[in-house]
């Protein structure tokens, strides 16, 4: 009897040995179900700190994203340093940035996201991971963790990612990296939810706009709401970007006064030849033909292609309106964007 019972006792320490080495899944086994979670979910809710050291301040943000499969996005974004919440915000009339505290909105017609997705966004991360077919994924703590590539025009020193999942594919936390592997910018996911139900107006334009300066703007102590920037006067200093990009000189400043607003022209030529608009907001709403909507680290802009190599980038800092126009290529005009920022008018 003993004999007989051995080699079935055999029989089966090896089946549970082979069972446990061929159930781990591989990396390859991972990314299809993390495409077909992608595939068969109807939408999600996060919430998330983002850190952004590409510029000379490090930025941070508090970031909600709400998406409705197919095209329903609500994206807002909470500057810590200035106190101001923006909305990107998608539904069946387009594309819009939003800025609530002044009552002004861009629309455009837009393949945003799917051309140029933000790192907060889920299937962004999830995209880059499924598309990546050199991917590398390992375990940390339940957690895949990919290394995979990044692809950001506004930052082509941005070049690798790490990328962490848990078992159920919700994402807890990213950086995207420079070439010697530095991380530049960070988000770090504190909610995140699969198909959520969203309320009937959750993606409507005017609601947002209206709504989500009193429900997102940080509080001092409990029960005491921060007060709103003030409304600025149309008289403003001449900001100078500190960054120009090589071989460009800067040739004149020009203020100007049309229908009693005051506005600023800077002209700058040689490599790249553009202008740097300033003025106070004056139209409640812009609408553009084709644009999307990009981070600069400290707001929220609105990039244009405007021509054969002519670009616009416009965006909004304590009440100014900028609007850069030219030949530059887009990641210098983010740069000249982000050098306005922590600058004294003159």
């Amino acid at each position: 009897m003993k004999r007989a019972a051995f080699p079935l006792v055999l029989l089966l320490v090896l089946t549970l040995l082979l069972g446990g080495c061929f159930g781990q899944k591989t990396p390859e086994d991972v990314v299809n179900d993390l495409s077909g979670t992608l595939d068969k979910m109807a939408g999600y809710k996060s919430q998330a700190i983002l850190t952004m050291q590409t510029g000379t301040t490090p930025m941070e943000y508090d970031v909600q994203v709400w998406y409705e499969k197919p095209t329903n996005y609500r994206v807002a974004l909470t500057s810590k340093q200035r106190g101001i919440t923006q909305i990107i915000l998608r539904n069946d009339e387009g594309v819009f940035v939003l800025t609530p505290h002044l009552k002004k909105s861009f629309r455009f017609q837009s393949g945003w996201p799917e051309n140029n997705g933000p790192l907060y966004l889920y299937e962004t991360l999830a995209r880059s991971i499924i598309d990546d077919v050199e991917r590398q994924m390992n375990m940390d703590d339940k957690q895949y963790v990919f290394e995979v590539k990044a692809n950001y025009s506004g930052n082509r020193s941005l070049t690798k990612q790490k990328i962490w999942l848990t078992e159920d594919f919700k994402p807890t936390y990213a950086e995207i990296m420079d070439a010697s592997m530095k991380p530049l910018v960070k988000i770090e996911f504190t909610q995140f939810d699969f198909n959520p139900t969203f309320e009937e107006n959750a993606f409507d334009k005017e609601h947002n706009m209206n709504t989500t300066s009193l429900l997102t703007i940080p509080t001092l102590a409990q029960g005491e709401m921060q007060a709103l920037p003030e409304q600025p006067s149309s008289q403003f200093g001449v900001i100078v970007p500190t960054y120009m990009p090589e071989g460009v000189q800067q040739r004149d400043i020009e203020p100007v006064t049309r229908d009693g607003e005051r506005t600023v022209v800077l002209t700058y030529s040689g490599a790249y030849n553009y202008k740097l608009i300033e003025q106070r907001p004056t139209a409640a709403t812009v609408s553009y033909e084709q644009g999307m909507p990009i981070d600069l680290g400290f707001t929220i802009g609105v990039l244009a292609q405007t021509g054969d190599n002519q670009r616009h980038l416009t965006w909004e800092l304590d009440g100014v309106e900028f609007t850069l126009t030219g030949d530059l290529p887009e990641e210098e005009m983010v740069n000249v964007a982000q050098s306005t920022y922590g600058v004294g008018g003159k």
